[in-house]
């Protein structure tokens, strides 16, 4: 189950994602309606991916993706 815990508007902003690897926070999201958990989920994971080493052409940025804790 992921929850949403901040976020910095629906468009160009920021989110803070809790989720069962940890509290994940995404910079530069382009679009992120609060409404949209299956969108917020697709996040998360792809993400997570990234910090584990795959790249992913908008999440791979240095800086975009961090993770908060564990």
């Amino acid at each position: 189950m992921l929850t949403l815990i901040a976020s910095t508007g629906e468009y160009n902003c920021t989110v803070v994602i809790r989720g069962p690897m940890g509290v994940i926070q995404i910079h530069d999201l382009v679009w992120c309606p609060d409404n949209r958990m299956d969108l917020l989920e697709i996040y998360y994971w792809e993400s997570y991916a990234v910090l584990q080493g795959a790249y992913h052409c908008c999440f791979s940025i240095p800086g975009k993706v961090v993770l908060l804790s564990s």
